[in-house]
């Protein structure tokens, strides 16, 4: 008997365990929906990977057409020795998230059958808020540097700029999700991109960015808001949201809103600003949560674009949601699953 899943996870998974019995890279890429990719492995292998539309217990599931000239490989949660053999004697290419795995391509022979099926999962414990916030830091930072994926958790640690047990605990929770496999070979990244994209963008604003001390701000001076857009800051201040989207997106309109993040001590950063506080103030400023390192952009006056983007969703304004799109279009494409 086989069971599935149509979920990022399972391809993951399934990866990730393809990745490990043929101790070479499997790099994925999106082929149409979420739930179907395209498989490199080495230089000329292309597989079509997709979850089976039905199994049953007796009949192996119809082989899905191919798309172009890359041949179909169905991803399973597990395959039975029963169904493997149907699924050979039909040349249909299958791996399952326990290892077991048939494809013949030229220069690539891989037949594994045997390995038992996997334990039910364990209900993951829940992430206590000061967890989850440390889960989105660590998130972030592997988002958009999957490299960090190879370090050790000292390592880690180290780039990230988090507390070792915190790292650790961040770890446990991804492990839960099946987002993290530590034996993973390098270099690829262990995170599902589409779910791990998406719960960046979910949760960031309700539960990281509401405790990074957001104030807003006006100038001291009314008269001096129209030149704030091109200002010179502080080097350790860098634009998100409206204003950046208009810096990356090379916007002659002024913006509406200003959001700042900066490593400076508050009450340094706003005397040196010349601001004070004003709760409809049109400049908002909040504490940066990842080192300085992390924070490379395509303009060396913003924040990356996946913040800004996420800044952007979050004021909920119209017209930021158009600048969204426009930021999704010309900045994300790498970031698998990032939805408009």
């Amino acid at each position: 008997m086989a069971t599935f899943s149509s979920s990022a996870a399972l391809l993951e998974q399934v990866r990730q365990r393809l990745q490990c019995s043929l101790a070479i890279p499997v790099w994925p890429q999106l082929a149409g929906p979420a739930e179907t990719q395209v498989w490199h492995i080495g230089s000329e292998v292309r597989l079509l990977a997709t979850p089976p539309a039905r199994v049953s217990a007796l009949t192996a599931p119809t082989r899905p057409a191919l798309t172009g000239t890359y041949p179909t490989l169905l991803v399973f949660d597990y395959v039975s020795s029963r169904l493997g053999a149907q699924l050979r004697a039909q040349g249909q290419y299958y791996a399952d998230a326990a290892g077991n795995a048939w494809l013949q391509h030229p220069g690539l022979l891989l037949s594994v059958q045997g390995c038992a099926r996997p334990k039910a999962p364990v209900p993951a414990t829940p992430v206590t808020p000061a967890g989850h916030v440390h889960l989105l830091r660590l998130l972030f930072q592997l988002l958009l540097e999957p490299a960090l994926a190879t370090y050790s958790p000292t390592n880690l640690a180290a780039r990230t700029q988090l507390p070792l047990a915190r790292v650790g605990a961040a770890l446990r929770s991804l492990a839960k999700l099946d987002w993290w496999q530590a034996a993973a070979l390098p270099p690829a990244s262990p995170l599902p991109q589409p779910a791990a994209t998406q719960h960046w963008l979910s949760h960031y604003a309700r539960v990281l960015r509401c405790r990074l001390n957001p104030h807003r701000y006006r100038p001291r001076d009314p008269a001096a808001l129209a030149g704030w857009p091109q200002r010179a800051l502080p080097p350790e201040c860098l634009w998100s949201g409206e204003n950046a989207a208009h810096l990356l997106l090379s916007r002659s309109e002024p913006p509406t809103s200003l959001t700042l993040y900066s490593q400076m001590p508050r009450s340094q950063l706003v005397q040196q600003l010349d601001l004070v506080p004003y709760a409809q103030g049109t400049i908002e400023i909040l504490n940066s949560f990842a080192p300085a390192a992390c924070f490379a952009s395509a303009d060396p006056r913003c924040v990356p674009a996946l913040l800004v983007y996420t800044d952007l969703l979050a004021s909920r304004k119209p017209h930021c949601e158009t600048l969204a799109h426009e930021m999704h279009a010309r900045y994300l494409g790498s970031l698998v699953g990032v939805v408009d």
